[in-house]
């Protein structure tokens, strides 16, 4: 059952590493910008957000923890390597937490705010359910 869990990690960090390089009509992975298409100044605020930069220093770091806790779950601690992988999924919910905060502070759309509470909630649910299966 562990091993899927490393596939489905795997094909979001694939999906990721997709939108965020190689897709010409995407170039955000955390939300989908062709919501402001349409208004030529939001997608003027969004650029200067740099959102691509922080969306690309999260997927380096959360392949760096994708690989380190394979290999840590492949070596004999399987804990450990687990909570890698929890770690690569939560660091996925905090680049989504970060880039509703600063939508919210560009455009000030209180759906954010709701997104960026949501996320944490997500976040704190992982951790306990983390605990409560794996401890």
């Amino acid at each position: 059952m562990y091993i899927l869990l490393f596939v489905l990690v795997a094909g979001l960090l694939i999906k990721f590493a997709m939108t965020t390089f190689l897709n010409d009509e995407r170039i955000h992975f955390s939300f989908d910008e062709r919501r402001y298409f349409s208004d030529e100044k939001a997608i003027a605020k969004i650029m200067r957000l740099k959102l691509v930069n922080i969306e690309r220093v999260f997927f380096f770091v959360m392949t760096a923890v994708f690989i380190t806790g394979a290999l840590i779950f492949f070596t004999g601690s399987i804990t450990l390597g687990i909570w890698l992988l929890i770690g690569v999924i939560i660091l996925q919910l905090v680049l989504n937490i970060v880039t509703d905060f600063k939508l919210y502070t560009a455009f000030h759309d209180k759906s954010n705010l709701a997104m960026t509470v949501i996320w944490a909630g997500l976040i704190i649910g992982l951790i306990i359910l983390t605990n409560t299966y794996i401890l």
